[in-house]
């Protein structure tokens, strides 16, 4: 079988590279290739490199003017929200650039989305059969509003989430070329199909079905695909057909029932009691919970009084809920996706002897594996980034991986019983 060639737009950490893996590993007759990517953000490259490429570091033999030269070609972003100064980018540590210049190397990085077109993505990495767009959620999502970002992604209103008509433009220089993909991936908030938004996403709906594209539209809970946190998202599924499409405006959600879970046929699913590192005997953890424990603070008691525990003690017992809220990019933030209850524990004498509450919120570590990856991964990420903010932010923006094996073994189904 023909490699699966795959362009990663909003690329991130590289959760879709991770399910076309997890794919690879249990189809015996699939493989892919990614075939380029496109992320502005800077440490979201340098994980990717870490998890996708083991930290592979190619730089090493390169002088600082070399590498610096070719860091410059590029826009990138600290933040992951507005561009940042080649200056700040020349001051890093030079060990820092070398991974950075390795893992755009490495990912095939095409850069920033704005600056992508058709013509020169098809010279530089040829011809491609998917395209996965997971395009920024802040100005859609609920607890985003809830923080001041409620801009929608309306074409021309210049928010993060509006990057996605750039993914119309490069569409269509692609049609303009003849050289289409095959299928999209979309993945969002669930907000995205409310009221407020829903005409937006009509409206883009119909410009694929235009194309020639036909497009399944669900509405996806990990909970259901064996990871043990309640992330409902959208994701839309489209296949290019040889006749124009026409779309059900009143009912253009699927079953989610069309999606079947592989968690456990193919050994990936979490558990909580198991994906919560409680074991403070291990050293590691132990400094990682108490890192995750706010100071004691009026607020943070009332963080404590008004987000759900996900574990206690009760009379020495364990008692755990099945599931967390959905991880966001920060855990110090009301709401979050819930708290692990300290009383009783073998650490609660040193977090009050710190001034430190009673609690802790999930680690960088626990809300990678609740994204669906592995602690080895986790590790080799930590090696580049020790910074527990940026480590937050890459998990909360990520996808949940189980549900793209799902999506994506649809996909190549469907696709096979239609060649």
């Amino acid at each position: 079988m023909n490699k699966l060639r795959v362009f990663e737009t909003f690329a991130g950490i590289g959760a879709q590279h991770k399910a076309l893996e997890i794919l690879k590993d249990n189809i015996e007759d699939f493989d892919y290739e990614i075939a380029g990517t496109s992320e502005w953000d800077m440490w979201a490259n340098i994980s990717y490199n870490a998890i996708h490429h083991n930290n592979k570091n190619i730089a090493k033999s390169l002088n600082e003017t070399e590498i610096d030269d070719f860091l410059k070609t590029f826009t990138l972003s600290n933040d992951g929200k507005k561009p940042t100064d080649f200056k700040f980018i020349q001051r890093q540590p030079r060990g820092m650039k070398e991974l950075l210049y390795s893992s755009l190397k490495n990912s095939k990085n095409q850069g920033s989305i704005l600056e992508i077109t058709g013509k020169k993505l098809i010279k530089n990495i040829g011809e491609f059969d998917l395209l996965t767009y997971s395009f920024p959620c802040q100005d859609l999502s609920v607890a985003g509003s809830f923080h001041g970002f409620n801009q929608g992604m309306a074409k021309g209103s210049g928010t993060r989430s509006g990057l996605l008509w750039e993914i119309e433009r490069i569409l269509k220089e692609l049609k303009r070329e003849d050289k289409l993909p095959k299928y999209l991936l979309l993945e969002n908030v669930k907000n995205m199909v409310s009221n407020k938004h829903k005409d937006d996403y009509l409206e883009w709906l119909n410009f694929l079905a235009k194309l020639g594209y036909e497009t399944k539209t669900y509405i996806l809970d990990a909970t259901k695909y064996g990871i043990p946190q309640k992330r409902n998202r959208v994701y839309a599924l489209s296949t290019l057909k040889k006749e124009k499409n026409k779309i059900n405006f009143d009912n253009f959600i699927n079953s989610s029932d069309e999606v079947r879970d592989l968690s456990y046929e193919f050994h990936i699913e979490k558990d909580i009691k198991t994906t919560l590192k409680l074991d403070y005997r291990n050293s590691i953890y132990y400094n990682e919970a108490i890192i995750a424990s706010p100071n004691k603070t009026p607020s943070r008691i009332k963080m404590y009084n008004e987000n759900p525990w996900i574990f206690k003690l009760v009379n020495n017992s364990p008692v755990f809920l099945d599931s967390v809220r959905t991880i966001t990019t920060k855990q110090d933030r009301h709401p979050n996706a819930g708290i692990i209850d300290l009383k009783n524990t073998e650490i609660i004498d040193k977090l009050r002897k710190m001034g430190k509450a009673d609690y802790r919120f999930l680690t960088p570590r626990e809300t990678f594996l609740l994204m669906g990856f592995s602690e080895k991964e986790f590790e080799r990420v930590l090696e580049s980034i020790p910074r527990k903010d940026i480590l937050y932010r890459q998990a909360g923006n990520s996808i949940v991986v189980n549900v793209l094996v799902a999506l994506f073994n649809k996909m190549l189904k469907e696709g096979k019983n239609n060649d």
